[in-house]
């Protein structure tokens, strides 16, 4: 191939099995598969796999002279046998990308690999596409012309015979894992783009094994979002598949009520052990509501809340909440509590609207309702739908607040989307 060839698309369908020639024209064997270099958006092939009965040996593809209907080798190609061991940064195309589940990181959804889509330009050949399409596994099968031919005569508008289900390489990730830093990583950034609901929804479409490779790769923060999208039994079962100190960081990182339904489906002997990895004081707010029934209020609640005096100013209140803003999952409202005791709550409009100087104790508004810890609930649901409220306090005997439980919570466990 010389530097003046036009630009060419090839199917991996149709190149793999095609004889590779040496140079003098005697069959070398079928080519069984093309290696290339990883980390960047569209990888470039290194060297191509070919087979001859039982033997394997592995070429650069820089050897490849021309490429029509065989694949012609420069004199001089000498081929070599396969390492033995994984190449860091290198992907084996055939072993590890075809016919396997991938992430589509802009369409946030799994696909399976029907086909790969080629460019051979000066000389080079770069992994441009991967093909979902049903006419991508037709093509694989060999069927293609016979099967657009029929089509084309029965149903010569059909979307079949247009659309091809082409992503752009850059845009996928393969999940099984692989050796290498660079691709590992480049991994992690495209999944940590994903919205963690999504993310979560692709983690429980896997397979266990693909789901544990899956979620290895996420950084803590990452995996704590993903976590509290997932249902406890997943959650569970995903922190199990990391050591403990990654478990207990991603624990610390997600909101207590989230990190005790994960831990409540574990065996007591695991669930201490993670406690006793983190951090005192999450470990302590995680444990408190454990002591609770999973459908009671107790154990939906969060008990990362904003509670002030009634002294305090619009303007401190504010101040307060852009302080522990990485610390809060939600803020709906402030509660004002005086000797312990709730009082009261603005919300975040009202704490905009008034005059920063204004005293919370002045612009409160009743709380139109509160439920115990013991509380089921139905009887939390019933009373966020009564007064359209967005959380509802969590208090004890004395009328003291401990906690709060949010809409979202309330939803997700009523419609059973957890």
């Amino acid at each position: 191939m010389t530097e003046s060839e036009s630009v060419r698309f090839h199917h991996f369908g149709n190149l793999l099995g095609k004889r590779v020639l040496r140079a003098d024209g005697t069959t070398l064997g079928r080519l069984s598969d093309l290696v290339v270099v990883s980390g960047e958006p569209y990888p470039p092939v290194e060297s191509l796999v070919v087979r001859a009965g039982r033997r394997v040996w592995q070429l650069p593809w820089t050897s490849v002279a021309t490429m029509n209907g065989t694949l012609q080798l420069k004199p001089g190609s000498e081929p070599a046998p396969l390492p033995d061991a994984p190449v860091p940064d290198r992907v084996r195309l055939g072993r590890e990308v075809l016919d396997r589940q991938i992430v589509d990181i802009e369409g946030a959804k799994l696909v399976r690999v029907n086909d790969l889509h080629f460019l051979e330009t000066n000389g080079q050949l770069r992994v441009a596409h991967v093909d979902i399409g049903f006419r991508g596994l037709v093509r694989r099968m060999g069927w293609q012309r016979p099967v657009d031919r029929l089509v084309s005569l029965l149903r010569p508008g059909a979307r079949y015979l247009k659309d091809d289900a082409f992503l752009p390489w850059k845009l996928v990730q393969p999940i099984e894992s692989a050796p290498g830093r660079v691709r590992i990583e480049a991994t992690k950034k495209a999944l940590a783009s994903l919205h963690p609901a999504d993310l979560a929804e692709i983690i429980e479409d896997l397979d266990r094994h693909q789901r544990e490779v899956l979620f290895q790769r996420l950084d803590v923060e990452t995996a704590a979002d993903t976590l509290e999208e997932s249902s406890p039994e997943v959650a569970t079962e995903l922190l199990e598949a990391v050591p403990p100190e990654k478990a207990a960081d991603i624990l610390e990182e997600m909101a207590p009520d989230e990190a005790a339904d994960a831990l409540s489906e574990l065996s007591g002997e695991t669930r201490e052990e993670l406690l006793q990895a983190m951090e005192r004081p999450e470990a302590k707010e995680v444990a408190e509501l454990l002591e609770y029934s999973p459908r009671s209020a107790g154990g939906l609640m969060t008990p990362d809340v904003v509670g002030l005096s009634p002294g305090a100013t619009a303007g401190e209140a504010l101040f307060e909440v852009r302080r522990r803003a990485d610390d809060l999952p939600v803020v709906y409202e402030v509660f004002i509590v005086d000797e312990e005791v709730l009082k009261g709550m603005v919300t975040l409009k009202d704490l905009v609207a008034a005059d920063p100087s204004a005293r919370l104790g002045q612009i409160l508004r009743e709380v139109p309702a509160t439920v115990t810890a013991q509380d089921d609930i139905r009887d939390v649901a019933r009373a966020a739908a009564k007064y359209n409220l967005l959380s509802v306090p969590v208090v004890n005997a004395a009328g003291g607040l401990v906690g709060m439980v949010t809409a979202d919570d309330i939803l997700s466990e009523v419609v059973g989307g957890r």
